[in-house]
């Protein structure tokens, strides 16, 4: 049975089959295969299994082993366990220097599976598109079409269409193995040595072996450890598979000389042999392999007949243990064979030193305390995985195989390096990556939405979500998605400006009360390997301690609130205009005023940019650069996907038009973040950016639906501030008559502002009529009232209760 290009075929010859895989080939290389593609497709199949009260190709023990290796989590777990989290970026390795590398497809990967394993053509042929490379799979002569059947009906759920022109299915004849050869990159043969060395002798040059060949496993028992129950787990571990996985214990090494040791454990396993056993369905030997039991334990017989050495062959029904004092590792003749030695700790790395290139998996039965010792023992001796008695067959999701991780064998390493005045605020080379699958399906979500749906298991960090006014929500994010996050504020970090090879940073964003400014700057300084002080905002007007530090250690760029960063440089002047050594501000939180901007650039500061745009709930969300404009942002798309939708329908705002900026967070598995509307409002700016970065950018626009009710009316602080040209703050609170008060804080000329302001005839109303208490207060902007939680300064606090 073939499969090509998705399609089951029994009519091919293999040269037929070939005709038709070859012409297309060189275009699917050079597409790359996305691996959210592999997850989504992968995850949907398992769910079917899942869902099936039965299938006709997989008993129900095979259908629930695949359904979940084939889980969205535990493939995930492994690509980033075998190659690291997001592999195929091509990032920078250091910040600081343009070298560029990420991991790529080998190409096209041959795979020659073997009869003994029914899922592994399948599981082969899934690891090469975690790869992301096109696979050829030539199973057994005795797959009768099994992995044909099962790869067509993964490729069943692939939405994308792309899968299918990445798997074939070619049961050639050993004879016509070197026609498939002549194509792949890459070989993945399973077999014994023989086999092995007859399909590498065929190689075309420069194509790359990987080879899966017969491993040996084993038992190291202490026998102060050696308990019924242990014993019994052992024979469960020799009787599961019949011995036929690369993981059954062949043999049992005894950490002793004592013959009267040996002999004891001898006698005991073979009686858990003989308890286990008829729970374990046994598989039949053919005629060859029956044989070579036979003569193995004919020879054991003669042994013990005619040799000096002490020993004895003890059966059961359907099961053999043979035990002497020679101190060697025998394999056996499998089919619940078990070959007992002495192995004294001392002697172990000698013992094990023939098999070294063949070992695989040891059974360790030890009291906890020297589990450490012999653990290192054993690899040092050449063993590649240790488990516990009763559970070597058990791994878990991204252990490595065989001493090597199966994706990096199938990968190869690339890498970029670029002159250092090249593309100096690029993190990574990547194409920005394609919208969510299906987003065009789901509703808009608001903040309501939003803390309505609590985070669920997975969350392991929390912030507070919003709190300018009422009480506070939170918003939870696991670790994942955090360093997911802050991986990608620091490439925008980067992008904006901030050069790890030659600033110094000090923090002055707040933090603690679970509010995460300070914390997430920390990290993304951390992920850049820039020098950094976590000074955190001051609690009161003391500024003498910072600007001491910023001189002191000659500290250049400044991260915090503009309002901080605006009073730090008003309160310590003196001392900072005789540095004049702060040359980069970075703002985040609120906006910049063009009054602050003036009075921090007049110390010397040459470059003051609101370096991150985001949110609590959504987290980063864009990122400055060097030629953008107040307000301007590239999308961090590493991240985030951004709609701009219309103001007053779901449907996608003009080009150029200003429409709500709505978001949806990648990979973000703590709490849903998917097509919200955070309130604000921007528009998409047309045209490459003089960076050459390629993300989409945006220009923020206000807030849409930022309406204030107070004293019966609403009102729009945002649109009322900028009629009236001046930075102000609204406090909103109760009055001295149990009534609603707006404190009007504003850094300018205050006298026109109430007539102004009573302009509106409904404002006017409901002032004269002692509905609203309105007072106007001149106030500096840096004296505006910070939020006592996140230290921002926002436009509304409503301070009602």
């Amino acid at each position: 049975m073939y499969l090509i290009h998705g399609e089951l075929r029994s009519d091919l010859t293999l040269a037929a089959a070939l005709d038709a895989l070859r012409p297309r080939l060189a275009d699917t290389l050079a597409a790359p295969l996305d691996a959210e593609t592999v997850l989504a497709c992968a995850e949907r199949f398992a769910l079917a299994l899942i869902a099936a009260e039965h299938h006709p190709l997989l008993d129900a023990v095979s259908r629930a082993q695949l359904a979940a290796l084939c889980r969205r989590e535990a493939l995930q777990a492994k690509r980033e366990r075998e190659l690291g989290e997001r592999p195929f970026s091509l990032r920078r390795r250091d910040y600081r220097e343009p070298r560029f590398e990420a991991w790529r497809p080998l190409g096209l990967v041959l795979h020659v599976t073997p009869a003994n394993a029914a899922l592994l053509p399948f599981l082969a042929a899934l690891e090469g598109l975690l790869a992301g490379n096109v696979n050829w799979l030539r199973p057994s002569s005795s797959d009768q079409g099994r992995s044909a059947r099962l790869l067509a009906e993964l490729l069943h759920h692939d939405a994308s269409g792309r899968l299918a022109e990445h798997i074939a299915v070619l049961p050639a004849a050993n004879t016509e193995l070197s026609q498939l050869l002549a194509d792949a990159d890459g070989v993945s043969a399973w077999g014994g040595d023989a086999a092995l060395a007859a399909i590498r002798a065929q190689l075309p040059p420069g194509c790359r072996w990987i080879d899966w060949g017969h491993r040996i496993s084993f038992a190291y028992l202490d026998p102060a450890a050696a308990s019924d129950e242990q014993l019994d787990a052992l024979a469960d571990d020799v009787c599961r598979h019949d011995q036929q996985a690369c993981s059954s214990p062949q043999a049992l090494l005894v950490d002793s000389d004592d013959p009267a040791v040996i002999r004891d454990m001898a006698s005991r396993l073979s009686a858990a042999l003989q308890r286990r056993a008829p729970l374990w369905p046994a598989l039949t030997p053919d005629l060859q392999e029956a044989a070579e039991i036979s003569t193995r334990m004919a020879f054991h017989r003669l042994d013990q007949a005619f040799a000096d050495s002490q020993g004895q062959l003890l059966t059961g029904d359907g099961w053999r243990l043979a035990w002497n004092m020679d101190q060697a590792l025998a394999p056996s003749p499998l089919f619940r064979s078990v070959e007992l030695r002495p192995a004294p700790r001392a002697a172990l790395a000698r013992i094990l030193r023939p098999w070294r290139t063949h070992l695989q998996s040891c059974g360790l039965i030890a009291p906890p305390a020297r589990l450490p010792e012999l653990s290192r023992m054993l690899l040092a001796a050449g063993v590649s995985r240790v488990a516990p008695a009763g559970r070597m067959h058990d791994g878990y999701h991204g252990e490595p195989h065989d001493g090597v991780y199966a994706l990096q064998r199938l990968s190869r390493r690339v890498s970029v390096s670029l002159d250092d005045a090249a593309l100096p605020g690029h993190a990574t080379l990547d194409e920005p990556p394609a919208e969510p699958e299906g987003l065009a399906r789901l509703p808009i979500m608001d903040k309501t939405d939003f803390q309505n749906q609590p985070p669920n298991d997975k969350a392991q960090l929390f912030f507070r979500s919003g709190g300018s006014s009422g009480a506070p929500k939170l918003a939870g994010v696991s670790y994942r998605d955090y360093h997911h996050h802050m991986r990608a504020a620091a490439d925008g970090m980067l992008a904006a400006g901030l050069d790890p090879a030659t600033d110094r940073a000090m923090n002055l964003l707040y933090g603690g009360k679970m509010y995460g400014g300070m914390l997430s700057f920390f990290t993304i300084l951390d992920y850049l390997g820039v020098p950094q002080y976590p000074m955190g905002g001051p609690s009161d007007d003391d500024f003498s301690e910072i600007a001491h530090f910023i001189v002191e250690q000659k500290i250049n760029t400044l991260i915090g609130m503009p309002g901080t960063v605006h009073r730090l440089f008003e309160c310590e002047s003196a001392v900072l205009r005789r540095y004049g050594g702060v040359r980069k501000v970075f703002c985040g939180g609120e906006h910049i005023s063009d009054g602050q901007r003036a009075y921090i650039g007049s110390f010397g500061v040459e470059r003051i940019r609101s370096a991150m745009y985001g949110s609590v709930d959504a987290g980063p969300l864009g990122h400055a650069c060097a030629h953008g404009g107040d307000g301007e942002f590239h999308l961090l798309a590493a991240a985030q996907w951004l709609e701009i939708l219309e103001t007053d329908s779901d449907q996608a705002a003009a080009p150029g038009a200003i429409g709500r900026l709505v978001f949806t967070s990648r990979e973000r598995e703590a709490q849903r973040v998917e097509r919200y509307d955070l309130g604000d409002l921007g528009q998409w700016l047309p045209g490459p950016c003089p960076c050459g970065l390629a993300t989409p950018r945006f220009r923020l626009a206000g807030r849409h639906g930022a309406l204030l009710r107070a004293g019966t009316i609403f009102l729009n602080p945002a649109a009322l501030s900028e009629q009236l040209g001046l930075p102000l703050q609204w406090l909103v609170d109760r009055g001295d008559n149990g009534g609603d008060r707006i404190r009007l804080l504003a850094d300018g000329d205050t006298r026109p502002l109430r007539q102004r302001l009573l302009q509106d005839p409904m404002l006017h109303e409901v002032v004269s009529g002692g509905l609203l208490q309105l007072d106007i207060i001149a106030t500096p902007a840096a004296e505006f009232r910070r939020h006592p939680h996140s230290g921002k300064t926002p436009l509304v606090l409503d301070l009602r209760r």
